[in-house]
């Protein structure tokens, strides 16, 4: 029972309205009329018990204590000093309308006592030992704490407990303990209702049993909650309550955790065993088990499974007794010498344990013997500590396959064994389900140098160009390499993704030269020793190993770089010219993403270095860095300009295809053609202007250094172009105009000269260049040459009707049914309805 009966409080305190169990009404009402200001409603109003939850200059708020409301109250309606007013004090108040606002405030503030105690004493007896202060009267820490002290009492049958206090003893110098009787006052608070036990006085100590007749218990803390817990007995197969309080006030909390030996007194409360009367014993003095000093030889039957299971004992293991016969025992977490991994047939040594409480054997002490690695099929393997993690494991570099192998701490066979960064290991290598399969050393056993060293003679170093870098493939997996979002993913930085996450890596290839014979061998990314990526064409120097598919120890030598130029950009990707490049050489595809170097931003026709990958079979631009241009150091441009036609142009064909290398054919002074040149991108001089088949350039030859010739200085003699409107969408549209891949060319309203608006089937005069931003084509400053022409469906339409000169009238349209200002639609004069004959005033 939480409850307090009524009969505990006196008469001469006004607690009576309390008897209606908690509503927060009081009992005297009156009819109150305010005459301040005539801004009060007279209402009929009840006394309330609140607290102020808020102060400022003149005003404030009261928090009612027994119903959600909140009541701005003026400082003028506090009946005591206001000064002495601070937040959190209980007041009584009464409520009332605004007139003006219409909101209730509350008036006739009194200070109020938070809490009622009662006169009369009560005797009871301590159930639980206060370890804290009670919480103070003076704000809301009442509502958010309470003594963890406890009393109780019988009343009429029933039995009552009450919280204290250390602050509540009425003299705290003498300790009390459960079980001794004590008087006390009982206190209500007025906002919550809750009881409490104040003014508690010791009458009489709880004797203790004599010590002759006291048999003292012994166990483990088994569980522990916040204030209480489990102790697993000593004497009996079970365990006990207990209550952090019977530890005594000295006994710092933390030190009582799961693990701890303890010795105890039991007694019956409630008609249940609780541990009362606790004490810390060292560690080592409680003995659940009788174990045997002889050592047995065995071998598991069935192992512990990875995850817990309800059986605390599910191992199994089979030994030879002394009788000998086969004989099987169970054995469980806490029985191995160490955390490493047992497997099924592992040859052991044990002891045997019987457990005191209820005589059940079962083995314990187990370790894995050596000659388990003999006997069995287990492929051990050796390597190297490469990175420890001081509180998990770390990395182990294998000796064949130079893979990287993750381990923990509790994997090493050895106690007190310290690992350092270097160590040589022997260990055998698992998957762990719980991480996505991925391989991981278990049953580490430290290994001489010089036995890692044996296991490492037949090694061979090598100089060879990387053909393939570790990570192909990787699209052609997922059967999307032609995808361009893909393919934006993959030459999407550097270094960094050469990695790949939660995926299987693709082995690179390096091709080397041994004995005079042309090889390849593969080799893993985690294998490289000074970078952290390879790219194709790379110089690299390499371990390799008798009976091992892969190279180890994989150092870059001197990174391949190459140069080129920007031929095409299309929102994010384009294609480089390499250098030297001919009719045949494929182009290289690039991702902006790719740029590194303070200057980020690219152009058409400007010099770059890149490192190359191939990705899906195609090569890649990476690490793209912009430099200088050079290519005049290339090619000496001879004086003479020439006249010539486009033949094939720089274009793009779609988006994974496109020519890099066009071909301007001369033409004699009497227009005959003759021969013809290669061009780049670089040899354009308005490298926005869009050439097309059969356009008339001018243009300059230039001879290389290994004299071939390229046509440069180009210029186009006729930039404006002729087209048909096709469709006009809002503020853009489309004419119809072959370029590149596309029959059509984009224009937007801003391009159009002289502000008028285009509709379809117009013809118009237009500039045709690839845009800043997007690198797509466009039309620009376009101008309407068809002003006075009728569309094409009127005029065929009025050629197929036949007209009797002599018989019919005939209609001649002077201009476009438009408006004077030859831009706006419609007429914009209202029409007025006139009698004929009446001339109308203008």
């Amino acid at each position: 029972m939480t409850s307090v009966p009524t009969e505990l409080y006196h008469p001469h305190h006004h607690y009576d309205y309390y008897q209606q169990g908690t509503s927060s009404k009081l009992l005297t009402t009156s009819m109150n009329t305010i005459n301040t200001n005539d801004e009060m409603m007279p209402i009929k109003v009840q006394r309330e018990l609140g607290i102020i939850e808020k102060l400022c200059s003149t005003y404030g708020f009261v928090y009612c204590c027994h119903r959600d409301g909140r009541y701005f109250f003026h400082f003028s309606e506090y009946k005591n000093d206001i000064h002495q007013a601070k937040i959190g004090d209980v007041v009584e108040f009464e409520t009332t309308i605004d007139k003006r606002k219409k909101k209730p405030v509350a008036v006739n503030i009194t200070p109020a006592s938070p809490e009622i105690i009662g006169e009369n004493r009560v005797e009871g007896t301590i159930a639980v030992v206060a370890r804290q202060q009670s919480p103070q009267h003076n704000g809301f820490n009442q509502f958010d704490s309470m003594p963890d002290g406890k009393v109780t009492y019988v009343k009429k049958g029933e039995t009552y407990f009450l919280p204290y206090g250390l602050s509540d003893l009425q003299d705290p110098a003498i300790p009390v303990k459960v079980g001794d009787q004590v008087s006390f006052l009982v206190g209500q608070d007025r906002r919550t209702n809750q009881f409490f036990a104040r003014n508690v006085a010791l009458l009489n100590k709880c004797l203790p049993p004599l010590s002759s007749n006291v048999k003292r218990y012994r166990g483990v803390i088994s569980t522990m909650k916040d204030s209480f817990g489990f102790i697993e007995r000593e004497d009996a197969l079970k365990e006990i309550f207990f209550h952090i309080t019977e530890f005594g006030p000295n006994i710092a909390t933390n030190s009582v955790q799961p693990g701890v030996e303890v010795e105890f007194d039991i007694q019956d409360r409630h008609n249940k065993e609780v541990a009362c009367n606790i004490t810390i014993l060292p560690k080592g003095t409680v003995e659940f088990d009788e174990i045997d000093k002889i050592s047995y030889i065995g071998r598991i039957l069935q192992p512990l499974k990875l995850k817990k299971s309800d059986d605390a004992l599910a191992g199994r293991l089979l030994y030879d007794s002394l009788d000998k016969k086969m004989s099987e025992l169970p054995f469980g977490e806490r029985d191995r010498c160490g955390l490493y991994t047992l497997l099924e047939n592992d040859i052991v040594q044990f002891s045997i344990a019987k457990d005191k409480r209820d005589g059940m054997m079962r083995a314990t002490q187990i370790a894995l013997l050596d000659q388990s690695f003999l006997k069995s099929k287990e492929q051990r393997q050796m390597g190297t500590v490469m990175k420890l993690d001081s509180t998990i494991g770390g990395q182990i570099k294998c000796l064949l396959s130079d893979q990287i192998v993750s381990f923990r701490f509790s994997e090493v066979m050895k106690d007190n064994f310290q690992i350092s960064e270097g160590d040589p290991l022997e260990f055998t290598l698992a998957t762990n389900p719980t991480n996505g399969d991925m391989p991981q050393a278990i049953r580490i056993k430290l290994i001489s140098k010089e036995s890692l060293l044996n296991g490492n003679s037949n090694e061979l170093r090598l100089l060879g160009i990387v053909e393939r870098d570790a990570n192909d493939g990787r699209l052609e997996r997922n059967g999307r390499s032609n995808d361009a979002l893909d393919m934006k993913q993959q030459i999407n930085g550097n270094d960094a993704l050469t990695a790949p996450i939660n995926r299987q890596q693709e082995p690179g290839i390096i091709r080397y030269v041994s004995d005079g014979i042309e090889c390849t061998i593969q080799y893993l990314s985690s294998n490289l020793s000074n970078t952290s990526t390879l790219y194709c064409g790379d110089k690299v120097e390499f371990t390799m190993t008798m009976n091992n598919k892969f190279a180890s120890n994989v150092t870059l030598i001197e990174r391949n770089r190459l140069c080129g130029w920007i031929a095409i950009i299309r929102e994010g990707k384009g294609f480089i010219e390499q250098n030297g490049a001919t009719d045949n050489t494929e182009p290289v595809v690039f991702s902006t993403n790719a740029l590194t170097g303070d200057n980020a931003s690219i152009d058409l026709g400007d010099e770059v270095e890149f490192s190359l990958r191939k990705v899906s079979g195609r090569f890649v631009a990476e690490n793209i860095l912009k430099v200088p241009l050079t290519i005049d150091n290339y090619y000496s441009i001879l004086p003479t300009i020439h006249r010539g036609r486009i033949v094939s142009p720089v274009r793009m064909i779609s988006n994974d295809e496109c020519e890099v290398i066009g071909r301007i054919q001369k033409l004699t002074d009497d227009g005959m053609p003759g021969e013809c040149y290669n061009y780049s991108i670089t040899g354009v001089k308005n490298k926005r202007v869009i050439l097309l088949p059969n356009d008339s350039v001018t243009f300059s030859v230039a001879v290389g250094l290994d004299y071939s010739k390229r046509a440069v200085n180009i210029v186009l003699e006729n930039e404006v172009r002729k087209g048909k409107v096709d469709t006009v969408k809002g503020q853009f549209g489309f004419i119809d105009f072959a370029c590149e891949e596309n029959k059509k060319i984009f224009f937007h309203n801003s391009e159009i000269d002289g502000g008028f608006e285009l509709r379809a089937g117009d013809e118009v005069e237009f500039y045709a260049q690839y845009n800043l931003k997007s690198g797509k084509p466009c039309a620009s400053k376009l101008r309407r040459i068809n002003n006075l022409q009728r569309p094409d469906r009127l005029i065929t339409k009025l050629k197929s009707i036949n007209f009797d000169e002599n018989t019919r009238q005939k209609l001649v349209i002077v201009r476009q049914p438009r408006n004077a200002d030859e831009k706006s639609k419609g007429f914009t004069s209202a029409r007025v309805e006139r009698a004929p004959g009446v001339l109308m005033k203008a």
